[in-house]
């Protein structure tokens, strides 16, 4: 696991983002919102927790977690104490038939990243915001990817036991990733749809909107 400081200026909050799979810092460099520093994690070839120590300077920590960076985030932020989190277009079971991605799904994604590389994925993944320079994770091989998917995969197989205490799941309705039902399913009262594709940080606006509920 790779975490990399988007913003670290001093500031009195914090604000982590742990990204999707085959992804790196650059999904969401432009996260900037006043009066956060910004912490992002990203690779998840192993999924470890955050130091502790981390929290310390800070006066609340919020959490943003996009696709399976969600179920990642249990055990990232598992000393970190959050103020709040939010769930972007994916669930605690991301590999599931009936609150994820089906696992049918996931094993011909990681046939074809194997045999013809991510650039379809990520077209379906970005949609509109889709961007080759940045889209693409820099550095690793798709044989690496795969490996985080698989590792990804493990974790999801695990027995669930819940951590974080979500307050909301933005579910974005032209998601090609996750289904669109399986996440109403997963998150009930909690689910605040949205016109999104899987990627949900093409514009900062309605994130430094939810944050602004806190």
């Amino acid at each position: 696991m790779r975490a990399h400081w988007i913003k670290k200026e001093g500031c009195r909050d914090l604000l982590l983002i742990a990204l999707g799979w085959a992804c790196d810092e650059r999904a969401a460099e432009h996260i900037v919102p006043e009066g956060y520093d910004v912490l992002c994690t990203f690779d998840y070839r192993t999924v470890r927790p955050l130091p502790p120590e981390l929290a310390a300077p800070y006066r609340r920590i919020v959490l943003l977690a996009w696709s399976f960076g969600v179920r990642a985030a249990e055990r990232i932020c598992r000393d970190i104490p959050l103020d709040r989190a939010i769930a972007l277009n994916g669930t605690p079971h991301p590999v599931d038939d009936r609150l994820g991605i089906p696992r049918r799904a996931v094993l011909v994604t990681q046939k074809g990243i194997r045999r013809a590389g991510i650039e379809a994925f990520a077209r379906k993944t970005y949609a509109e915001y889709y961007d080759p320079k940045t889209a693409v994770p820099k550095d690793r091989t798709n044989e690496e990817l795969c490996d985080e998917l698989s590792v990804l995969c493990d974790l999801s197989a695990e027995p669930y036991t819940p951590r974080i205490e979500w307050d909301r799941a933005v579910v974005g309705l032209r998601d090609g990733i996750f289904p669109v039902p399986h996440m109403l399913a997963c998150w009930g009262e909690r689910a605040l749809t949205a016109d999104l594709p899987h990627y949900p940080l093409g514009d900062p606006k309605p994130l430094y909107d939810l944050l602004k509920e806190t």
